[in-house]
C-alpha cells in the first residue's frame, strides 16, 4: 500500500507539471514579444490568468506596477496606456504575481495609414557580393575529380573580390578565375558578417578553362504581390524574405527592382502540389515600379517610382494599420488581383499566435471565397504578400501555404511588417 501510495503521488505530480507545463505554452503563445501602442489611446489586452505587470523603462528602471485590484487591472485584464512619456518600454509579466511570465518589449507609435495594394509584381534583386551557392567536383584533363575550394569555401558566402579587385557579377568571378592560368588567386569573401581574405588553386578542366569548383550566383527573380505603399511612396511587399533556392539562406542584397508584370496562366493548388502564378516580366526601365532596398525575413522594402493611384488600388484608399492586438478571429479578406482586377476576396482567420518572433507565421487562414477558390484552389505561389484586411484595417498579409491544403495558410502582422522597415 505505502509503495502504491508514493506512486499515486508521483503519476499526480508528474500530471500536474506536464499540465502547467503546457498550460503555461498556450498562455506565453497568447502574449507578444512585442506590442505598438497608439499615442493618446489606451489598449486592453485580456489574459486566461491573472498577472501583475511591472513596466520598466529599457534600462530596466522601474516606472509602474500594475496589480489586481487597481484601476489599470480589471479581472484579467490589463489596460495599456499610451500616456506616457517615453516611446519604448519593457513590460515584465507574473503569473500570480510570483512566476516569471514573460517580456514584452512595447512601442508607442503614431496612428499609420496605407494603402493596400494586392497587384502581382516582377520581382529583380543583386546580390552584394556574388553568392557561393554550391560546391562541386572539376573534371580535369587528365580524368580526376577535383573540388580546390573544398573545406575554403562554403555554400553562403559571398565573393567580394579576386586578388584585389572588386567583383560583382558571376562573369567577372568567371573570367578572374580562368585568367589566372592556374596560379593562386585571393579571395576576399564575406561569412556571416565578417570579411576574410582565402587562398584557392584553380585547375584545368576537361574543357580546358581553369576552375575552382564552385556554383555562383548574382541575382534573383520571381513573382510576387505588392503588399501596401505607405504616406511617403514607400512599399512593402511578400511578406518574407527572398531566399537563395539553393541554401535557403536570406539573401544579402545591394540592390533591386519592381517591375511590370503581366500573369499568363494559373496553376491551381492540390495538397501536396502547391499551385503558382506564371507571368512575363518587363526587366526594361520604362516597366520598372520602384527600387528595392532592403531584404528582410518579414518582406522587402523600397521606394515606388509611381503615385499609388497608378498601381490600380481598388479606390485608392488608404487603410488604418491595425495593431495585432486588435485582429479577431473570424471573417476578414484578402486583397488580390489575379485576373486583373484588384478585389477583395473573403477569407476566415482561423489563429492567432502572438509569441511568433519570426514574425511571418503570425496568422492562420482560410481562403472561403468561391471565385477565388475556383481560379486558384487557395493560396498559391506569387501570392505572397496579398494584404489582409478586417474591419476596415490592414492587419496583415499573406505568406505561406500549407502544402497539404492550399486552402489554408500563414499570414503576417500589419504592425510586424511595417515596423521591420524600420529597423
Amino acid at each position: 500500500m505505502k509503495w502504491y501510495k508514493i506512486s499515486l503521488y508521483i503519476s499526480l505530480s508528474f500530471f500536474l507539471s506536464l499540465t502547467a507545463i503546457a498550460y503555461h505554452f498556450i498562455f506565453y503563445r497568447q502574449i507578444p514579444d512585442t506590442i505598438y501602442l497608439q499615442k493618446g489611446r489606451a489598449e486592453e489586452v485580456t489574459f486566461a490568468l491573472p498577472v501583475t505587470a511591472e513596466l520598466l523603462q529599457e534600462d530596466g528602471s522601474f516606472v509602474e506596477t500594475w496589480e489586481s485590484g487597481q484601476e489599470e487591472m480589471v479581472g484579467t485584464q490589463t489596460a495599456l496606456s499610451s500616456e506616457t512619456p517615453l516611446d519604448e518600454y519593457i513590460w515584465r509579466l507574473r503569473l500570480f504575481g510570483i512566476l516569471p511570465v514573460k517580456e514584452v518589449d512595447v512601442k508607442v507609435v503614431d496612428e499609420e495609414r496605407v494603402y493596400p495594394v494586392g497587384v502581382p509584381i516582377g520581382i529583380y534583386v543583386k546580390t552584394d557580393g556574388v553568392l557561393v551557392a554550391g560546391l562541386g567536383n572539376v573534371p580535369t584533363a587528365d580524368g580526376r575529380e577535383i573540388c580546390p575550394c573544398e573545406r575554403i569555401l562554403q555554400p553562403g558566402d559571398y565573393i567580394l573580390e579576386v586578388d584585389g579587385e572588386n567583383v560583382s557579377l558571376k562573369g567577372e568571378v568567371i573570367d578572374k578565375i580562368r585568367d589566372s592560368m592556374g596560379g593562386t588567386v585571393v579571395l576576399t569573401i564575406r561569412r556571416n558578417g565578417q570579411i576574410s581574405k582565402v587562398k584557392v588553386t584553380p585547375v584545368m578542366s576537361e574543357s580546358g578553362i581553369y576552375q575552382i569548383g564552385v556554383w555562383i550566383r548574382d541575382s534573383a527573380q520571381g513573382i510576387g504581390t505588392l503588399t501596401y505603399i505607405d504616406e511617403d511612396n514607400g512599399f512593402g511587399a511578400l511578406g518574407h524574405g527572398i531566399n537563395d533556392i539553393d541554401t535557403s539562406n536570406l539573401m544579402e542584397i545591394d540592390s533591386g527592382g519592381l517591375y511590370e508584370t503581366q500573369i499568363i496562366s494559373i496553376k491551381k493548388g492540390a495538397s501536396g502540389e502547391p499551385g503558382e502564378i506564371s507571368g512575363v516580366i518587363r526587366f526594361v526601365e520604362d516597366a520598372k515600379e520602384g527600387e528595392i532596398y532592403l531584404n528582410t525575413p518579414n518582406g522587402i522594402y523600397g521606394e515606388m517610382d509611381m503615385t499609388p493611384e497608378s498601381v490600380g488600388l481598388t479606390g485608392g484608399m488608404r487603410y488604418p494599420v491595425a495593431l495585432k492586438q486588435e485582429i479577431e478571429l473570424g471573417a476578414a479578406g484578402i486583397v488580390c488581383s489575379i485576373n486583373g482586377e484588384t478585389k477583395i476576396y473573403e477569407i476566415q482567420i482561423k489563429e492567432i499566435d502572438y509569441s511568433q518572433s519570426e514574425g511571418n507565421r503570425g496568422l492562420v487562414i482560410e481562403i472561403t471565397d468561391p471565385a477565388l477558390l475556383s481560379q486558384t484552389g487557395g493560396i498559391i505561389q506569387g501570392m505572397s504578400g496579398s494584404p489582409i484586411v478586417q474591419n476596415g484595417k490592414f492587419v496583415g498579409a499573406v505568406t505561406h501555404v500549407f502544402v497539404n491544403n492550399p486552402a489554408k495558410g500563414y499570414g503576417i502582422f500589419a504592425d510586424t511588417m511595417l515596423h521591420m522597415a524600420d529597423q
